[in-house]
């Protein structure tokens, strides 16, 4: 009985090791050029993932910003700010507050970056939605 626990005991702590390395592979970390347009800066990121597969971490950027990134199995890295004062850029090159979502590909690291304004923002009456193609680029 003593080598039978032995044994069980030796194998759970194999698949456990094994399965935090599955996990490890499914995060993000490190410096990145974060690219959108003609603009681009430096965002840190780290993050963490648990056994259901799910990720979380922060991003600090060399403009200030500080903001939780989240990714469930099988989607993609998600950065939601909401009422950003600065968020969309009008066409006459003024700003108005916008909620924004940075989307990344797991694999590529390219995206997209939306946003949505309320009535009003930029002199239009209704709701605006957007995007941008954006990507991060390891450093």
């Amino acid at each position: 009985m003593i080598r039978s626990t032995a044994a069980t005991t030796a194998l759970v702590a194999v698949a456990v090791a094994l399965a935090g390395t599955a996990w490890a592979d499914d995060r993000l970390d490190g410096d990145f050029t974060f690219i959108n347009g003609p603009i681009s800066n430096t965002w840190t990121i780290t993050t963490q993932c648990n056994p259901e597969v799910t990720c979380g971490g922060t991003i600090s950027s060399s403009t200030g910003l500080i903001e939780q990134i989240n990714r469930v199995a099988g989607g993609p890295w998600i950065v939601e700010r909401t009422d950003v004062p600065n968020g969309r850029v009008c066409p006459d090159g003024s700003t108005g507050p916008a909620d924004l979502m940075y989307s990344f590909d797991p694999a590529t690291l390219v995206g997209a970056l939306s946003f949505r304004s309320k009535p009003g923002v930029c002199g239009d009456p209704d709701w605006t939605q957007g995007e941008n193609p954006i990507s991060l680029v390891p450093q």
